[in-house]
């Protein structure tokens, strides 16, 4: 629990805990039954998230900024910044270092970033108008 403390677990819930594990377990077995189906897999999911607006993550922000941020191995979506000492998620009050492979960023920085994007396309145009290119 958050404040520390913990509740025994019972050996009625434990077993339903691995039944869960174990059939889980077995439709990914089922799903994905070899490497190749599982790559497959791993693939669709990366190019639907791409398609969703998240980017690699090499090329998240290195300013400070905070963003959304996904892990392999995790299935939740957090916030992160980096700092000197690298990538960091932040969840709960506590901050674990991190190794984003897909970034988005907040809205309103997406926003400024799309502007910027604008305002230095709009500026190409002019100067290769000006030097006839167009």
């Amino acid at each position: 629990m958050e404040d520390g403390s913990h509740v025994p677990l019972s050996a009625e819930t434990a077993k339903e805990l691995l039944d869960a594990a174990k059939a889980a377990q077995a439709d990914r077995a089922k799903r994905m039954p070899d490497d190749h189906s599982a790559l497959k897999a791993m693939f669709d999911a990366w190019q639907r998230l791409k398609e969703l607006g998240w980017r690699d993550g090499d090329h998240a922000p290195k300013d400070g900024t905070t963003f959304e941020s996904i892990e392999i191995g995790s299935t939740g979506i957090f916030d992160c910044s980096y700092s000197l000492c690298g990538f960091w998620v932040a969840d709960g009050g506590d901050m674990w270092p991190s190794h984003p492979i897909l970034f988005r960023l907040k809205p309103e920085d997406e926003a400024k970033r799309k502007a910027k994007m604008a305002e230095a396309a709009a500026r190409f145009r002019d100067e290769a108008t000006m030097i006839g290119r167009y």
